[in-house]
């Protein structure tokens, strides 16, 4: 079974082509093709082919938004349990590409193999050398695609995927007023995150991306809003899911878990256009860290580093000399860690109210409102018992102790993102990995109740002392 996906190469066409040409992922470029005469096996002598070749039939012509496009990047990728060598999945993608193109097209196959799934990364000229036109890709393009891929896969012996059943039934009217709702504006957006953050290396590239797909992005302090160029819907992103905050957004682009350093502007030592440099706190200006500007989220005044987990960061003196190692997590002797929004954290469980009639939507949701402030109830209830009760500990403690394990559970949903984000999954593979991903954001949302049961129980007690220390004092001024 094969799956295939397909991106467009706008700039940098040279460091693509030496992307998918590595000889650490291509068997020392054993596992390298092309149709291209005379160029041999040289990543930059392919992008500069298909660049000379664009170059001459542009000349003399107005630029045009299509020719921004320098590469059809395609990918086919083939299940790990298929039992097929790496040979024969580039024969598979030298005969898809001989296909779809009649051998009208230059094209570079790459076939990498340092994944547990094989997978070919293929470039394709844009210029067809019949008409000396560029090629304009229609929207049935990828579907053509994947009928050969699967027609080639089937004759191999491979599996293929099966055909989804396509409803066409009308909407009912919870679907309609689900609509109303903005509850398909909020999928749409969802959507088009996930298809952009695979094409993208920055949080500014992502914006840009965004954009151009009709979504403007806004940065609101601890908050990412999005907003519905068609409609003009606004959602935060706690109303998309824990998977679509910041946090986890940037995860999705670098494919790795992180953590974060904030810093003011003033904190900035120096820059250029790829890296800032910061001076770290509570060293008297003498120790710098220097960021790639791709890990940078910048909101007014204040600026957010995501930086790998696991990983050491290098600190170097004013001279830019080196002074030490340190693990990404040992910046927190110097940076403030970053504080825990349970609010935000906390998933909204009042139920979708599906009807035309006013009155009755709101004598719904008061009943809503009053079965969420008996839920938190129990909550409080169960635990205090759990912590506070059999556990022994303070308020205070039972609130480090399950700030601790959300901590905890974040890391492990970032782990579940990132795999989420392999090339090459099979469609079980993804409904499981959203199933495990929904259902820690869930056990985040019941720990974050629970933070705020046993706040809101501190308050509440706080207030209960001091109403009464108001009324002795009273009495005793009697």
């Amino acid at each position: 079974m094969a799956v295939v996906k397909i991106g467009q190469v706008k700039q940098t066409l040279s460091k693509a082509m030496q992307y998918i040409c590595n000889p650490d992922k291509t068997r020392d470029m054993e596992l390298v093709s092309t149709n291209l005469p005379s160029v041999g096996k040289d990543p930059t002598a392919f992008a500069q082919y298909f660049l000379e070749e664009q170059h001459r039939i542009e000349t003399g012509r107005a630029p045009t938004k299509t020719t921004l496009v320098r590469a059809h990047h395609i990918i086919q990728s083939f299940d790990p349990g298929d039992n097929i060598t790496p040979e024969r999945a580039h024969e598979l993608g030298v005969e898809l590409m001989e296909r779809i193109t009649g051998g009208m097209q230059h094209y570079v196959i790459a076939t990498h193999t340092d994944r547990d799934h094989i997978h070919n990364h293929i470039m394709l000229s844009p210029v067809n050398l019949e008409t000396s036109k560029r090629m304009r890709v229609p929207r049935t393009y990828l579907k053509q695609l994947r009928t050969i891929s699967d027609e080639l896969c089937r004759d191999a012996g491979l599996r293929v995927l099966k055909e989804p059943k396509v409803q066409r039934y009308g909407k009912s009217r919870p679907d309609l007023y689900t609509q109303l709702k903005g509850e398909s504006v909020k999928e749409s957006i969802r959507l088009r995150i996930d298809q952009s953050v695979g094409r993208v290396e920055s949080f500014e590239q992502l914006k840009r991306v965004l954009r151009s797909v009709g979504v403007f992005t806004h940065v609101r302090g601890k908050y990412l809003t999005f907003e519905d160029a068609e409609t003009g819907m606004k959602f935060r992103d706690s109303k998309l899911g824990e998977a679509y905050d910041e946090m986890n957004i940037m995860v999705k682009i670098g494919q790795e878990s992180l953590e974060c350093i904030s810093f003011n502007k003033s904190m900035i030592a120096k820059q250029d256009s790829k890296n800032v440099s910061i001076w770290v706190p509570g060293t008297k200006r003498n120790k710098q860290i220097t960021v790639p500007r791709e890990r940078l989220v910048i909101d007014g005044q204040t600026i957010r580093a995501w930086l790998p987990r696991g990983s050491d960061q290098v600190l170097s003196d004013r001279q830019g000399r080196f002074v030490q190692q340190i693990p990404t997590e040992g910046l927190y002797e110097y940076f403030t860690p970053p504080n825990l929004n349970i609010e935000k954290l906390i998933r909204n469980s009042l139920p979708q109210i599906y009807t035309a009639n006013p009155k009755q939507r709101r004598r719904l949701m008061a009943q809503a409102l009053k079965v969420e402030e008996v839920n938190a109830v129990v909550t409080q209830i169960s635990t205090v018992r759990e912590y506070l009760i059999e556990g022994g500990m303070t308020s205070t403690q039972a609130v480090d102790a399950i700030s601790n394990t959300i901590r905890e559970r974040q890391a492990d949903l970032q782990s579940l993102i990132v795999a989420s984000c392999e090339e090459g999954l099979t469609s079980e593979q993804v409904e499981s990995l959203d199933a495990q991903i929904s259902s820690s954001e869930k056990q985040i949302s019941d720990l974050a109740r629970q933070v705020r049961a046993l706040r809101g129980r501190e308050q509440q007690r706080t207030r209960t002392e001091d109403t009464t220390a108001q009324r002795l004092g009273k009495h005793r001024g009697r």
